[in-house]
């Protein structure tokens, strides 16, 4: 059966997929993952990332007071801790915690098999280190979003990433922790979302939204300063 592929699928993993799929099968183990289930925690020892079959999950960090801070929601098709396996010091941690958010299956590859196949096949290496550049760049990407973006933008943001443009979907977190994700307060995403509504920007059916026409916020390049 097809997976269905977040519309942050990095191009150069499928790309991966496509040349070199009996390496990826023999290397892969399937793990079937319960709502709630922790992944990995925060500080465990690294030894490989996961592709997300099925399913929804959260990486987060938490405070010594024990607040979560979600850094970013997961889909099918996406990698969850690929940029640590070129991490040269032993030993290296995970470096924040992973959860179900919805039951799922992943694929894990182990650090070492997936090392091994990387540095026996030259462009499987270099396509692998632009898929860990993107994901370092979206944080970079989502960071001077919440510094510069208005709540609204940063909202209409997260829903595309979700899929809300082509459907209705049900949030994944609550707003509560959309505020965390998105680095302002709950009553601030609650008047976001009711501006967006009032404005025919957003449909809401049955607690689910749909983008009913895109919002045009300025893009990292027209910010001078980052330009580097």
């Amino acid at each position: 059966m097809a997976k269905t592929l977040s519309v942050q699928t990095s191009e150069h993993w499928i790309e991966i997929q496509r040349e070199f799929p009996n390496e990826l099968a023999s290397i892969g183990i399937r793990k079937k993952i319960l709502k709630g289930e922790v992944v990995f925690g925060e500080r465990d020892p690294y030894d490989g990332f996961f592709e997300i079959v099925s399913g929804i999950f959260k990486v987060y960090s938490l405070s010594q007071e024990g607040k979560e801070a979600i850094l970013k929601v997961f889909y099918p098709g996406e990698l969850i801790a690929s940029h640590p396996i070129f991490q040269p010091n032993e030993p290296c941690f995970y470096p924040a915690f992973c959860e179900a958010l919805k039951e799922g299956e992943l694929i894990y590859y182990p650090k070492r098999e997936f090392t091994s196949f990387l540095f026996e096949n030259t462009k499987a290496l270099y396509l692998f280190s632009a898929v860990t550049i993107q994901h370092l760049n979206y944080f970079r990407k989502k960071l001077v979003e919440n510094l510069y973006l208005s709540v609204k933008d940063r909202i209409l943001n997260f829903l595309k990433e979700c899929g809300a443009s082509q459907k209705f979907i049900t949030l994944p977190i609550s707003k509560n922790q959309l505020a965390s994700l998105i680095g302002t307060t709950p009553e601030s995403v609650s008047r976001a979302f009711r501006s967006l509504l009032d404005e025919c920007i957003l449909e809401e059916k049955d607690s689910s939204y749909r983008i009913l026409k895109e919002n045009h916020p300025k893009q990292i390049h027209e910010f001078p300063a980052l330009k580097q």
